[in-house]
């Protein structure tokens, strides 16, 4: 935490030199007064799809697997650096939120395959899809600017870390060769997402204890990795991919009953879209991932288009 907050207090100075003259008898401590830390707990829930497309060209679809958050749960807790009055003077902010998700199960994942000459579809599953494991952690840093002493305006620069791990379990499939059903885990997949983006939101004010806020991010991914095991034919494909867009507005309602603590509400939406890479398999017990024991396996594209809402404690020091 250390390594966290000692940067921050640097920028806190340069911010507050640069506006407040200095006087040689104001004790240093002065400087920091219109700052603050804060800390949060909270707990919300996921609700929306993850995606992975395979494709034979750069537009003939082969296969789509969609994995459900339907609702995945999340626990997590945040620090933030912020102006104390943000309505009455500009300054610089950080904040960081970790976030994990309960292991459970949340909703089902469906496998679809097109292997014929045209566009019927010629394999189906679907599964029980169980989350084994998820991480989320967001970080920002910007400045925010007080309006005609009405509202908030921020503007900043994001970060955003994703990784989840599923397991399709059970369920059945309707082949060409015929109706299959499945007992156990059945397919395993993980995938790993680094996002940056940029974002504006405006807080508003109100009654002295509410204020409502609106924020808009929009970036691309800088680095998307997945693990897609298939447990039944033995082979793992081994997916990377970049770029693609994000876009991410999220809304808030905070109440604070006295000034060092409030309680917010907040929604936001994340939808990534565009997003095409490539990919290898190779079978599994295979001891190397290198280009001589892995085979191409052709593009793959990946989406993601997930709700989240949650409520936050947060207590101001």
């Amino acid at each position: 935490m250390r390594s966290i907050l000692v940067p921050l207090l640097f920028v806190s100075i340069f911010g507050l030199g640069a506006q407040t003259p200095h006087n040689a008898s104001q004790p240093a401590s002065r400087f920091f007064d219109s700052y603050t830390l804060s800390s949060a707990a909270s707990f919300g829930f996921l609700y929306g799809q993850s995606e992975e497309q395979v494709y034979k060209d750069a537009e003939t679809l082969l296969s789509q697997l969609l994995w459900d958050m339907k609702p995945l749960f999340y626990y997590g807790s945040a620090l933030e650096f912020s102006p104390q009055k943000p309505i009455q003077r500009w300054g610089p902010f950080a904040a960081l939120s970790l976030r994990f998700g309960l292991p459970n199960k949340t909703g089902v994942m469906e496998d679809r395959d097109w292997m014929g000459t045209g566009d019927e579809l010629t394999d189906f599953s679907s599964h029980d899809n169980y989350t084994r494991g998820a991480t989320l952690v967001d970080a920002s840093i910007g400045v925010s600017m007080p309006i005609a002493s009405l509202l908030v305006f921020k503007t900043y620069l994001a970060y955003s870390y994703m990784f989840f791990a599923w397991c399709g379990q059970d369920g059945y499939g309707d082949y060409t060769s015929g109706h299959q059903v499945f007992s156990g885990a059945v397919i395993n997949f993980s995938q790993m997402w680094h996002i940056t983006s940029g974002g504006i939101a405006v807080r508003v004010p109100f009654f002295d204890v509410f204020s409502v806020s609106a924020a808009l991010h929009a970036g691309t991914v800088v680095s998307y990795s997945a693990l897609d095991d298939h447990l039944t034919n033995g082979k793992q494909f081994f997916d990377t991919a970049i770029g693609g867009l994000l876009l991410e507005p999220r809304f808030e309602f905070t109440w604070s009953p006295v000034n060092t603590l409030s309680v917010a509400l907040s929604a936001g939406y994340r939808h990534i879209s565009a997003l095409k890479g490539t990919s290898v398999y190779r079978l599994q017990g295979s001891s190397s991932t290198s280009s001589s024991a892995s085979q191409d396996a052709g593009i793959i594209g990946a989406a993601y288009s997930v709700w989240d809402a949650g409520l936050s404690l947060k207590v101001r020091f």
